[in-house]
């Protein structure tokens, strides 16, 4: 595609909307983007195949959400500490996924999906077999290193070998395959949980893993750029990476004695990993794109959204099982509502996105998000169904709606030049937005219950403490349709200008 002679269009645009920023990336975008996909690769096969890799991880995440009360129990410990079993897995995502992206550019995606799958499987087993808690977090690192290998090259595959008119479809299948994982797990999570042991969770991905990496190895393919001198892997930066994600998430958390201090590590380790990444030649932080106000906004959407989310599903578990005394299967079924709600709208939203253009529904997404967290606020402390699964409704609709058309974004601007990068930020990006969400609604319970508990009676305490936690998910959606907000400005701004973009 000759770029000089697009039309403008905010779904199709590529180009930053800082002049300054323009020649590097339109550089790379004009000579790398537009390079035809592997044909010796059946795009639906190859969708296929990540899509049960995202089916699978999706699931296996959804399914522990609901086992946190009864591992806590078993292990004899706090919410606090059983957080650490999901923080743990996005830790090593969000610390792993762009290095496996920059691996994938090098060597080809395909070969890191399937080394992915086959790690996913062995970390799945070690988990279903541990001992103890210490193992099971242990093993929990192991999956998540297979699952940050999947994760990060599977979008990537889906955009290299979809053409942009079909991409937005393609991504609608992937929000899909989100939204039955997550339809699956509550409800598969809360079957199991009743008749057998936890371990169980994790042996069912064991199966489903090899066949993914057995179908992969023998049908997968992406086109692998010839590089001469490559300059080195930036090892060091993404060990950097990992010492900033971890030391973070132990600061938010507040799950161990003086954890505060590791906030101040940051003064340290962030000014550092910036200085080092100046100096590379190939850094972790492909400076280019963030300068591209499209992918880096739409990632910072994405983040308080994604974060804003995962502070209240952590929570409702424990409210429906704790203070609604509900039964876990059933609760598993009650918590399968906004699955349901987001996979049946993922491909709606990609189909809107192909044809409205993703700056049209994204608006709509967010407020429904918006009108989500006003009804979780009214959740009583009394059994009353209707109100968690009309929250759970529309929190999935307005996640359906918003990922597809966000992600189509974000990976449109970035180009099949950094389509595996830009796959393993996004994830990483999401996995981080999860770790915050994570640690912080632990967190912020403890702080909570520790004020209202003095004053009010324990279900009180436990009522005005969750209502906490969704005003700050509320401030977090409300900062993701600002910055929405913003972006569309600065995009019509740049229209009336007439500056053309590149596609």
């Amino acid at each position: 595609m000759n770029p000089a002679s697009s039309k403008p269009s905010s779904q199709q645009s590529t180009a930053p909307l800082n002049k300054q920023d323009a020649q590097p990336l339109a550089h790379s975008l004009t000579n790398q983007s537009e390079k035809p996909p592997a044909k010796h690769t059946n795009k639906w096969l190859a969708l296929s195949i990540t899509s049960i890799g995202t089916l699978m991880s999706t699931l296996n995440a959804s399914s522990i959400h609901i086992a946190n009360p009864i591992l806590a129990s078993e292990f004899g410990i706090s919410m606090g500490q059983v957080q650490w079993v999901t923080t743990i897995y996005l830790i090593v995502l969000g610390s792993f996924m762009l290095l496996a992206g920059r691996i994938g550019d090098r060597i080809g995606s395909h070969r890191i999906y399937i080394t992915g799958a086959w790690v996913f499987a062995t970390g799945s087993l070690l988990c279903g077999f541990s001992p103890g808690f210490e193992f099971l977090l242990g093993a929990r690192a192991v999956q998540a290193l297979g699952g940050a290998l999947m994760m990060a090259t599977s979008m990537g595959l889906v955009v290299t070998l979809f053409p942009q008119k079909q991409r937005g479809r393609a991504l609608g299948v992937t929000v899909l395959m989100v939204g039955i994982g997550n339809l699956l797990g509550p409800s598969l999570g809360g079957l199991v949980l009743s008749v057998a042991p936890w371990h169980l969770l994790f042996f069912i991905n064991v199966p489903f893993m090899c066949i993914t990496a057995l179908l992969a190895a023998l049908f997968l393919r992406s086109p692998v750029p010839k590089q001469v001198d490559a300059p080195p892997l930036d090892k060091f930066g993404a060990l950097l990476l990992a010492g900033i994600i971890s030391t973070l998430i132990l600061g938010i958390s507040g799950s161990f004695t003086g954890s505060h201090w590791f906030l101040g590590a940051l003064i340290l380790l962030v000014p550092l990993f910036l200085y080092v990444e100046r100096r590379q030649k190939q850094p972790l932080l492909e400076i280019s794109l963030l300068r591209n106000q499209r992918f880096s906004l739409g990632n910072l959407i994405a983040f308080f959204t994604y974060a804003a989310n995962i502070m209240i599903a952590f929570q409702l578990p424990f409210f429906l099982q704790n203070l609604w005394n509900m039964p876990v299967a059933n609760a598993g079924l009650v918590l399968m509502v906004s699955a349901i709600a987001m996979g049946l709208m993922g491909p709606v939203a990609g189909f809107l996105s192909d044809h409205l253009g993703a700056m049209r529904v994204m608006p709509i997404a967010l407020s429904l998000i918006i009108a989500a967290f006003c009804l979780a606020f009214f959740i009583p402390a009394e059994q009353n169904v209707i109100f968690v699964i009309g929250y759970l409704a529309l929190i999935g609709l307005g996640m359906g709606l918003l990922n597809t058309p966000n992600n189509s974004e974000i990976m449109t601007a970035a180009g099949r030049k950094f389509s595996s990068y830009a796959s393993g930020f996004v994830g990483t990006n999401r996995n981080l937005a999860f770790c915050l969400g994570t640690g912080a609604s632990a967190g912020l319970f403890g702080l909570f219950t520790g004020l209202f508990a003095p004053s009010f009676t324990a279900g009180d305490t436990y009522l005005l403490a969750f209502r906490c936690i969704v005003a700050v998910s509320l401030i977090f959606s409300l900062i993701s349709l600002s910055i929405f907000l913003y972006l569309r400005r600065a995009q019509k701004a740049q229209e009336t200008l007439g500056e053309p973009e590149k596609s």
